[in-house]
């Protein structure tokens, strides 16, 4: 069995990890980041809405609201250093009866406690002077001008990529199988690849969390999934808001949100329905026919036509529910992270919040003289003046090959995403938008294809869209 040797094991790849993990390269410490998936991004990070929120409706006093507003702060230095898409747009939430109302005022109070102080009642007339294609029923709305927006894929793909510059090791395809022990201290890490020892584990496994904890005896809760699914809308559409709009909430979830995208697409939803399955990520015709009607009540004029795709992605629920950041006292080095229901939003803070409590453990932290927090994203060439446009050209050629006509994705692009570690159709999808557009990958898909098997030196039908398995092509169909 292949064995490793670190200082910090941080398990999963999504947003929390990521964050933790580049948090912790800041620092002279040896540091290793598995996910059992093929790239990065984890599960849950990567099919939420890809809002930041701002803290305003968390609890007053909570773990929850601390971390929201603290993050929330951090994301426009972090996502400059990073070269990531990030915007301030606010969010409306709004109120159709009297009830709904004193939500709002609620909503109010507990913002201003929680530090958001910059939120405001508004009428039902301004609100539709603000955003003209909502309800004429809608009597109020609680401006939060603090909800923002980030490109997600991109941004998760930063964090991971600052932190190998900085000498964290990643290992993706690589699934913890069980954390071990040795008395009252943990051990290593075993994995389907080999064994990790280590001084510190980081557990933030998100829905497998439970699995994991309960190999050292920490299982004292539940992980399981709440499925929600999502309609991506097409881009430039005349109803589309300026805003996040948001409903009042239920007991559990945000509710069914409108959520003008970084790219410009609109995303509708999510359903919230718990289930036992981790794995199951299907679309159903009642949950997307939910979200359509709850939409409906807030901008009139959702169209289903106007869907490009569907999806659903798996959000970690925990029973009891609860945010929990933790160490044990019977259990030295070993750290959970776990029940946060706002992963992508609250990753910077939470970082902080772990390499404290790593310190508080006994890991010796020194800062790096040579730390580095820039990263460079790929040039897109759909985002270049006509002038950059012929610059790029004339540098390499590649740029001048449109490989996804609907997302001005280039072969130049392609290439650079996949020295990068990007080596399946969907990791160039989430990286570049090549398969995104109205057409879904049915003129770009096969020459991404014939890129990643050019190279990556393996044969066409090697070439995977994520997990080995979902091999894009069985074989020639002609001689």
């Amino acid at each position: 069995m292949q064995t490793y040797q670190t200082d910090v094991v941080v398990i999963g790849a999504g947003a929390i990890g990521s964050a933790i993990a580049r948090e912790l390269s800041k620092y002279d410490v040896d540091v290793m980041l598995i996910e059992k998936n093929e790239d990065v991004g984890g599960d849950a990070s990567k099919s939420n809405s890809a809002t930041i929120v701002s803290g305003y409706d968390a609890p007053n006093g909570s773990l929850e609201a601390k971390l929201s507003v603290a993050s929330n702060a951090m994301f426009d230095q972090v996502t400059k250093e990073l070269d990531v898409h990030f915007r301030r747009i606010g969010a409306i939430q709004v109120a159709f009866t009297d009830e709904d109302v004193k939500v709002l005022e609620a909503n109010k109070k507990k913002a201003i406690a929680n530090g958001v102080f910059d939120v405001e009642i508004l009428s039902g007339e301004k609100v539709r002077e603000m955003e003209p294609m909502l309800s004429k029923d809608i009597k109020a709305g609680l401006l939060i001008p603090k909800e923002s927006l980030v490109d997600v894929f991109e941004y998760m793909t930063a964090l991971v990529e600052n932190a190998v510059d900085n000498g964290v090791r990643l290992m993706t395809s690589t699934k913890a199988l069980e954390i071990r022990k040795d008395g009252g201290k943990v051990r290593s890490v075993l994995t389907d690849k080999g064994e990790i020892f280590a001084e510190y584990v980081i557990n933030a496994a998100a829905l497998y969390c439970d699995e994991l904890a309960e190999t050292v005896g920490k299982c004292y809760f539940r992980n399981y999934p709440r499925k929600g699914e999502f309609f991506v809308l097409d881009k430039q559409l005349p109803y589309a808001p300026d805003h996040i709009i948001v409903p009042i909430p239920t007991p559990l979830t945000r509710g069914k949100l409108v959520t003008p995208s970084i790219e410009g697409n609109l995303l509708i939803g999510p359903t919230a329905v718990n289930q036992e399955d981790k794995e199951d990520k299907s679309t159903t015709k009642e949950g997307l026919d939910s979200i359509l009607h709850d939409i409906r009540k807030m901008l009139p004029q959702v169209d289903p036509r106007d869907s490009v795709t569907q999806f659903a992605g798996l959000r970690p629920a925990r029973d009891p529910a609860e945010w929990s950041i933790k160490a044990f006292d019977d259990l030295k080095g070993y750290i959970e992270v776990n029940g946060i229901t706002q992963g992508v939003s609250v990753s910077l803070a939470t970082g902080v919040y772990v390499r404290e409590l790593l310190e508080e453990q006994g890991l010796k932290l020194k800062r790096k003289d040579d730390y580095n927090p820039y990263r460079k994203s790929i040039k897109k060439f759909r985002e270049c003046s006509e002038e950059e446009q012929e610059a790029l050209v004339k540098q390499d050629r590649r740029y001048g090959n449109i490989i996804c006509r609907c997302e001005t994705v280039t072969e130049a692009e392609i290439v650079e995403a996949i020295r990068r570690g990007a080596h399946s159709v969907d990791a160039i999808k989430r990286r570049l938008r090549a398969g995104m557009g109205r057409c879904q990958g049915g003129f770009c898909g096969p020459r991404v294809v014939e890129i990643l098997s050019r190279e990556l030196g393996i044969q066409p039908e090697q070439v995977c869209k994520n997990e080995k398995g979902s091999e894009m092509l069985t074989g020639k169909n002609k001689p």
